[in-house]
């Protein structure tokens, strides 16, 4: 798809989430901005998963590693809210610059493994740009609900999962959830809070040791 022409259809959908009913799969998009993780425990495990290169990743060790995190669940075949949200992660992706994938990583997670196939996430996610940093993770039936139950979440379908951005970093156990799937400029706060707060780095950007420095994000 064109970048234009899903700029268009991005700027269509977030007219009619706005006017339309709440339904089950725009549910949380529409109720509270941001809230802490709380009764809903993020504890990540190593599911075994694929990346839309075909790579196998184990999700805590690999996927989520040492970097801060913004997740978000998708799937390929969605019509309204999961553009939106993978729009969302490209205007985050542009802003975070040299810092994606040395501190911060994107992971998209489907929640629907039958049809969303390494080849299928990687053709979807080329019509946002992704880039190195930014994962499309799928993987078998089991692994996927062990993988969205380790972030607090429940699909009773792919067409019934939440719209949310989940927002952390597993070296202080320091999680959010994000409602406001549109809002790069909230997703890019919560990541600028998680690195100032983080434990100091072994090593910088450009291969120097330093302490506690981070390098806040461009607004």
């Amino acid at each position: 798809m064109h970048l234009t022409k899903l700029a268009m259809t991005i700027a269509m959908l977030l007219c009619a989430l706005a006017t339309a009913p709440a339904r089950p799969h725009q549910a949380h998009a529409q109720g509270q901005a941001v809230a802490p993780a709380t009764g809903k425990p993020v504890k990540l495990t190593d599911s075994l998963l694929q990346d839309q290169d075909g790579r196998s990743l184990r999700l805590a060790t690999d996927a989520v590693a040492d970097k801060v995190v913004a997740v978000t669940f998708v799937f390929t075949h969605c019509v309204d809210t999961c553009p939106i949200v993978s729009h969302t992660f490209s205007q985050v992706q542009q802003k975070l610059g040299p810092l994606l994938e040395d501190r911060v990583r994107l992971i998209s997670l489907t929640v629907d493994p039958a049809r969303d196939t390494p080849a299928r996430l990687k053709q979807y996610a080329s019509q946002f740009d992704a880039r190195p940093g930014w994962l499309w993770l799928t993987g078998d039936r089991a692994s996927m609900k062990q993988a969205l139950q380790d972030f607090g979440v429940y699909a009773a379908s792919p067409e019934n999962h939440p719209s949310i951005i989940v927002i952390g970093d597993p070296r202080t156990g320091r999680w959010t959830r994000l409602y406001s799937i549109d809002s790069a400029e909230q997703v890019l706060s919560r990541v600028n809070e998680l690195l100032a707060a983080g434990p100091p780095l072994r090593q910088g950007l450009g291969g120097e040791a330093h302490g506690r420095e981070t390098r806040m994000l461009a607004k």
